[in-house]
């Protein structure tokens, strides 16, 4: 009898715990619609279909994100990217494979950019739209433990698995140089409903995809020449439609060491958790280990209440390469891609 109680307890936890944490995820969802990552701003084609082509060459990234380490279902996302210019260099193309488990969802997308170029003397002006979908599927019934299922337990709300597929269109312009970039995107341009085709019976303001509008800017200082340059950079992102409706801001601040090493911070001020505008501060680095390959780390430390219970933070790992033509020769060789 002791053990049979040890075990309804045991599982009547687990239960609450994955409701808790279901709700105060998808209450994150109003804040935090598409996955944020850290290394923001390495991560341009994520952020804007204009960026495709920007590095000049072929440009394959990856980038996966675990974000609130130590609590069970929290945000795991990551993304595969490539893009480069066409021949004639006034059209790129790009396309981004992204998954991403939150609780009990989890969604697959693909999402093809087109961006058309302008160079206007040092500087290159870019238009660009993109255009795919998102297959989200919502495994309620992994909320139930195993050991309640065998007992017989059942729930309404968690009987039923759910399926959705979302078509998303988004556009943006990005232009830059050498050594400064800004940009605006609204990645995603058709607000979509998924209460019903989820089989949620949540607020009609939680399970909905809003309009995005996010604005990234970015400069180097410094020579040529200096041992250390300074970059500055901000993304702002704002998403229509939430109740609160406040932008979320990343402030980032990178040192370029010796035209290899990149080590910098970022303050991010977001809509909160508990009422808290600087939600996290993150360190981060990039190494370019040769002409082509790159690695990146970043490592987000919550100033809100949920540092009590993430107690690891969150973490980005990217890898980057480009695929360089070394027959081509370049007016102005890029070896080091500022952005």
């Amino acid at each position: 009898m002791e053990n049979y109680f040890s075990i309804k307890f045991t599982g009547m936890k687990k239960l609450i715990l994955a409701c808790i944490v279901l709700t105060s995820l998808s209450t994150g969802l109003q804040a935090q619609q598409d996955a944020h990552y850290s290394l923001y701003m390495f991560n341009g084609l994520y952020l804007n279909p204009a960026y495709a082509g920007s590095h000049e060459v072929v440009n394959l990234m990856a980038i996966y994100r675990h974000q609130w380490a130590g609590i069970d279902g929290a945000p795991r996302t990551g993304n595969i990217s490539i893009d480069a210019p066409l021949r004639r260099n006034n059209v790129a193309l790009g396309l981004i494979l992204a998954g991403d488990k939150l609780g009990l969802t989890t969604s697959f997308s693909a999402t093809a950019s087109f961006a058309y170029r302008i160079k206007v003397r040092k500087t290159k002006i870019c238009l660009g739209i993109q255009a795919g979908g998102t297959y989200y599927q919502q495994r309620n019934t992994d909320a139930i433990p195993s050991e309640l299922a065998a007992q017989g337990y059942t729930d309404n709300i968690f009987s039923v698995n759910k399926s959705i597929f979302v078509p998303n269109v988004g556009a943006g312009i990005y232009i830059y140089s050498r050594k400064y970039y800004i940009g605006l995107s609204v990645p995603h341009i058709l607000p979509m409903k998924l209460n019903g085709s989820l089989g949620t019976s949540m607020s009609d303001g939680l399970i909905r995809q809003y309009n995005h509008y996010i604005f990234t800017a970015g400069v180097v200082i410094g020579r040529e020449t200096s041992v250390v340059k300074v970059r500055p950079s901000l993304l702002v992102k704002y998403v229509k439609g939430l109740d609160r409706n406040i932008p979320d801001f990343d402030a980032s601040l990178g040192l370029l060491f010796a035209d290899r090493f990149w080590l910098g911070g970022t303050y991010r001020l977001a809509s909160g958790y508990d009422n808290k505008q600087g939600t996290a501060f993150v360190i981060w680095a990039e190494l370019k280990v040769t002409h082509s390959l790159r690695i990146g780390y970043g490592f987000d430390y919550a100033l809100s209440g949920l540092n009590t219970i993430a107690k690891y933070g969150s973490h980005d790992f990217m890898i980057g390469y480009e695929f360089i033509n070394k027959n081509k020769r370049y007016a102005s060789p890029r070896y080091v891609t500022y952005f």
